[in-house]
């Protein structure tokens, strides 16, 4: 009597998951509520390029499209190469947001699209979400660029954004700026080309005018890069 009255439980069990998954399965599939899921992934993808860091968002976009996906899933017309698309495209988009950068990123979204499309089993339904969903990605977009002027954080791994000038402490390696103003004397003579000596240093000048001869005291007046400009000083 005891192994009826388990047989019993377990199959009234199976019968309760079995619904309540039925349920899901109704629920997720329906059209304004698929359009939902997938909404929340693109627009929360696009908030969570803007932040520094993971943050709720973000974490709520990817368990948006795992609830699509597992939905769809559940009408049966199971694809093992939409599943491995979905995973390697969540796995892509994560690494590409927290270590590697854009090509990772884009590599995730190029394969969770193609898993979407596969799994969703309409094609014209699935391109309205898209449209749909793209337009207001674009004014999402607009108003992080434009109105809150926001940049993408992993973008700084891709791009080179520090400046190399003297305003940022950068100097080139045979920058003379400091001999301007400065007074040395010519070792040769400048035709208008010559060598002058400042402290032990040999450095080659260029005269201001035509010609100053050996031996004469001289001043930088014009330094640009490695080329030194000078005059004669007046007596």
């Amino acid at each position: 009597m005891k192994v009826m009255e388990g047989i019993a439980m377990a199959v009234t069990r199976i019968i309760l998951v079995g619904s309540a998954l039925a349920a899901f399965r109704d629920a997720v599939t329906m059209p304004i509520i698929a359009f939902i899921l997938l909404a929340i992934f693109f627009l929360g993808l696009i908030y969570q390029l803007f932040s520094e860091n993971i943050s709720i968002i973000g974490i709520l976009s990817i368990f948006s499209i795992i609830i699509y996906f597992s939905g769809h899933l559940l009408i049966g017309g199971y694809n093992g190469m939409s599943l491995a698309l979905f995973i390697f495209g969540i796995l892509f988009i994560v690494i590409g947001l927290t270590m590697t950068g854009g090509f990772t990123f884009m590599t995730g979204i190029v394969l969770l699209l193609a898993s979407i499309l596969l799994v969703s089993g309409n094609l014209i339904l699935s391109f309205l979400y898209f449209l749909i969903i793209v337009l207001l990605a674009i004014l999402e977009w607009v108003i992080f660029v434009k109105n809150k002027k926001r940049k993408i954080p992993f973008l700084n791994r891709l791009i080179l954004t520090d400046a190399t000038d003297a305003e940022s402490g950068y100097t080139s390696f045979d920058d003379r700026s400091y001999l301007l103003g400065e007074t040395a004397v010519t070792v040769t003579p400048l035709r208008p080309s010559g060598t002058i000596r400042y402290d032990d240093q040999r450095i080659d000048a260029v005269a201001e005018g035509s010609y100053i001869a050996g031996n004469v005291r001289v001043k930088v007046i014009h330094v640009e890069g490695t080329r030194v400009v000078v005059r004669p000083m007046e007596d």
